[in-house]
């Protein structure tokens, strides 16, 4: 290591870099990391959340290094390379800009794919960046680096007392097993210090990613971003090569509504919540048709409000809460158990993620008070029936009406894959299947083990 540079970091204090990486970080495309921020508008919440992307990759190639150092058969200087590069193909403004198909981890792989790097091959990389091997355990399993940094980097730079996490503990407890394929788990021992992170989690869910103020803003900036597409400004994959500072100038020099909205936020003149309608408001039905809802039949909607009422209207959708830390494997001895099985706090913690999520109703300042009193809940949930025949489509859920209780993860997935579905759309599927109350999944005790049993529920 003595050969190594170091940069100084707020969060882990020396990072050793070596020449190969320095090469990595000294190129135009990850350069252009510096100038997109962590958590794209954040900072008109909390001043300082000015972070960038640049750093954090930085940090979760440390993690990376860390981790892999007490687990056998595990590549450090490849999972480093893919740790330090995951996050290359980000648009501005982060996750705010995922929109129109735009996917970061595919213009990742397109940005590697090109690059040179030392001792390895760009499919070397890119393979771990797709989860293949033990190196991509660490980087898509149910516990991986990256969120490790994420949380205590944007916990540090928004300034909040919460994403405290033992993360020392928790990476000395971090093992490889072999499940199928190499995959992630803690020993027992550190189920308090996985405790951690599940808390640190949901209270930036809650208090920093979720802000109000925050939501409202990167609405405005996505809308702004479309409109801007619309009006022949750019194109989607251009946003793979443009930085915050790029985009903003554009759209400032712009004319028509993408204008409009990057002006009121620079005046910090933001849209109005009209309307929240919550989690325990919604019914099953109506929560599975908004997760599934699509970019343009959310604009069909807004268009559709927005005359009614006689002004641009924005919904605001968030992602459902993808849970996976509670998935986690511990492993006790001989014997392998899934978190919150052993875990009454991470048992509840699932509930709470999800009934902090909600949907909300924007409009212009302007028009806030005389909106208020003349929206409400009933006029979307009617309105989302008519996307309710193309939204109820599941394999899963029609199994599991035709079978009534399916017993055992294994068996649901063998017969789902017979209807077409692959294992990560079996996941993923299940996961808003469970969110939105339509299926119901009981963990049960057999004989020493857990088994989880499936059925369907009436909406």
């Amino acid at each position: 290591m003595s050969g190594d540079k170091i940069i100084r970091d707020p969060i882990y204090y020396d990072i050793h870099i070596k020449d190969s990486e320095m090469s990595l970080i000294d190129t135009l495309e990850f350069q252009r990391l510096r100038n997109i921020k962590q958590t794209g508008l954040t900072y008109m919440v909390y001043p300082s959340a000015t972070h960038t992307r640049f750093e954090h990759s930085i940090g979760a190639m440390h993690i990376a290094g860390e981790v892999s150092k007490g687990l056998k058969g595990v590549d450090c200087d490849l999972i480093r390379i893919a740790a330090l590069l995951h996050d290359i193909g980000h648009p501005p403004f982060s996750h705010s800009l995922e929109i129109r198909g735009y996917n970061h981890e595919y213009y990742t792989r397109k940005i590697v794919k090109k690059m040179d790097i030392e001792n390895y091959s760009p499919r070397e990389v890119i393979d771990v960046l797709q989860y293949k091997g033990p190196e991509g355990s660490l980087i898509g399993g149910d516990i991986d680096i990256d969120r490790i940094d994420y949380l205590l980097r944007d916990s540090y730079h928004t300034g909040v007392a919460y994403g405290s996490i033992d993360y020392n503990r928790l990476i000395k407890c971090i093992v490889l097993f072999e499940d199928n394929k190499p995959k992630l788990g803690i020993l027992e021992k550190g189920v308090v210090a996985a405790e951690s992170l599940l808390i640190a989690r949901y209270q930036m869910y809650s208090s920093v990613y979720m802000h109000p103020t925050s939501r409202i803003s990167e609405t405005m900036l996505k809308n702004a971003v479309i409109y801007g597409i619309e009006e022949g400004l750019f194109e989607v994959r251009d946003l793979s090569k443009m930085d915050d500072i790029d985009l903003i100038s554009i759209l400032r020099d712009s004319e028509g509504e993408s204008n409009k909205l990057i002006k009121m936020l620079d005046r910090r003149k933001l849209f109005k919540n009209v309307l929240v309608v919550r989690y325990n408001e919604l019914s099953p039905y109506e929560k599975w048709i908004l997760i599934n809802l699509g970019e343009e039949e959310i604009r069909r909607i807004e268009e559709e409000l927005s005359e009614k009422f006689n002004t641009t209207v924005f919904l605001d959708i968030p992602p459902y809460p993808k849970i996976s830390e509670h998935r986690i494997t511990v492993l006790a001895g001989e014997r392998r158990y899934r978190l919150d099985e052993i875990s009454p706090l991470a048992k509840n913690l699932k509930w709470a993620y999800m009934k902090s999520w909600d949907v909300r109703l924007y409009s212009p300042p302007d028009r806030y008070k005389e909106l208020r009193e003349k929206i409400d809940s009933t006029k979307l949930k009617e309105i989302l029936l008519q996307f309710r025949d193309r939204c109820m489509e599941s394999p899963i859920l029609d199994i599991l009406r035709r079978e009534d209780r399916i017993r055992g993860r294994g068996k649901l997935l063998s017969i789902v894959k017979e209807r077409g579905l692959s294992e990560s759309e079996f996941l993923n599927e299940l996961q808003k299947l469970i969110f939105s109350g339509l299926i119901r999944e009981e963990v049960v005790k057999v004989r020493g083990i857990y088994r989880y049993d499936y059925s369907a529920l009436e909406g």
